[in-house]
C-alpha cells in the first residue's frame, strides 16, 4: 500500500514547524510521506546568531544571501522529516539590495537579482492562473489525506496571501477530483479578535514538542533560542494544551473535510491522522 501523505504549506523558512511541526514529527514516525512547501523564495527576513554569553547578535544581509541561508535552514529541517522542502519562489514583497538598501517590489519596478522575471509575488500570487496551476498540480501529485496552511488572520500581509493562493488552490484540485481536507494552523493574533484564535480541532503532540523545537532549531537564523525552555513556541503550545486537555497541542480550523465516500467506515484503521482530527473535532 502507498505511504499516506501529509502536505505543509507555509510562507517562510520555519512557518511550517511553527504550525505544524510537532505534528509532521508524529505522523513522520507513524509512516507518513511529508510534503514541505515554501510559498515564498525567502528573500528577505533579518539574521540572528546566538553569542557563547547569551545575548543575540543581529544583522541583515542582501536578497541573493538571505534566500541562499534560509533555503539551507529548510533543507536541515525538511531532512529531519524524511523530506526536501518545495520552493515555490514567490517573491517575497520587499528584499536587501547588494548594499542593503531596501527594495519594495511594485508593479513595474526593477527586479532584484534574486527574483524571476515570470513568477509574480507571494501577494498576488493566487491571482495568477499559471501559478494557481502549478500548486494544484503538486496537490494533484502527491493527493495528500490533508493540507495544512495558514489562516487568514495573521499579522503578516504574506501569510495571509498564501492562504489565499493555498485556498483558490484547493478548491481548483477539489473540482479535478482531489478528495482531501483543507486546515488552517492557528496564530495567537488577537487583533482581528478573539473569535479569530479559536480552533475546531487538534493534534495532541505532548510527546512531540521536543521535536518540533528541534526542527524550528534548524531555522537558527529566525530561530536561534528555539532550544530554551521559555521559548515562545514551546509556550504556545503548551498553552493549547491545557485547553485540549493533554500536555501539548497544536490546534486548527477545518476548511473542508476529507470526502473520500468509505471514510466514515475506514478512517480509524486506514488514517491516524484524519482519525486523530475527526476525534478531536468540537
Amino acid at each position: 500500500m502507498e505511504k499516506q501523505k501529509i502536505m505543509s504549506i507555509g510562507s517562510h523558512a520555519d512557518d511550517v514547524e511553527v504550525g505544524t511541526g510537532g505534528t509532521l514529527a508524529k505522523f513522520y514516525e507513524l509512516g507518513y510521506v511529508i510534503v514541505y512547501v515554501m510559498s515564498t523564495n525567502n528573500m528577505s527576513g533579518g539574521t540572528q546568531e546566538l553569542q557563547p554569553d547569551g545575548t543575540v547578535k543581529r544583522w541583515v544581509e542582501n536578497n541573493v544571501d538571505m534566500m541562499a541561508r534560509r533555503k539551507r535552514e529548510c533543507t536541515d529541517a525538511a531532512a529531519l522529516l524524511g523530506t526536501e522542502p518545495i520552493h515555490l519562489d514567490h517573491p517575497q514583497r520587499h528584499c536587501r539590495g547588494a548594499d542593503l538598501e531596501t527594495i519594495e517590489l511594485r508593479y513595474g519596478c526593477a527586479r532584484p537579482e534574486s527574483v524571476s522575471d515570470d513568477v509574480p509575488t507571494i501577494v498576488t500570487a493566487y491571482e495568477d492562473k499559471a501559478s494557481r496551476q502549478r500548486l494544484v498540480d503538486l496537490i494533484m501529485e502527491h493527493d495528500p489525506a490533508c493540507i495544512f496552511t495558514h489562516g487568514l488572520c495573521s499579522g503578516n500581509i504574506e501569510h495571509i496571501a498564501t492562504c489565499l493562493l493555498v485556498t483558490k488552490c484547493y478548491w481548483d484540485a477539489v473540482e479535478e477530483g482531489y478528495k482531501g481536507g483543507l486546515l488552517y494552523w492557528r496564530e495567537d493574533y488577537t487583533a482581528f479578535g478573539d473569535r479569530n484564535t479559536q480552533w475546531d480541532t487538534y493534534v495532541d503532540i505532548s510527546d512531540y514538542l521536543d521535536r518540533k523545537m528541534e526542527l524550528l532549531g534548524k531555522h537558527a537564523c529566525q530561530m536561534p533560542t528555539a532550544h530554551l525552555p521559555d521559548h515562545g513556541h514551546r509556550l504556545r503550545p503548551l498553552k493549547w494544551g491545557v485547553a485540549c486537555g493533554c500536555k501539548a497541542a497544536e490546534v486548527f480550523t477545518w476548511v473542508s473535510h476529507d470526502r473520500r465516500p468509505d471514510l466514515d467506515a475506514t478512517v480509524c484503521t486506514t488514517s491516524p491522522l484524519l482519525a486523530e482530527l475527526i476525534q478531536h473535532t468540537r
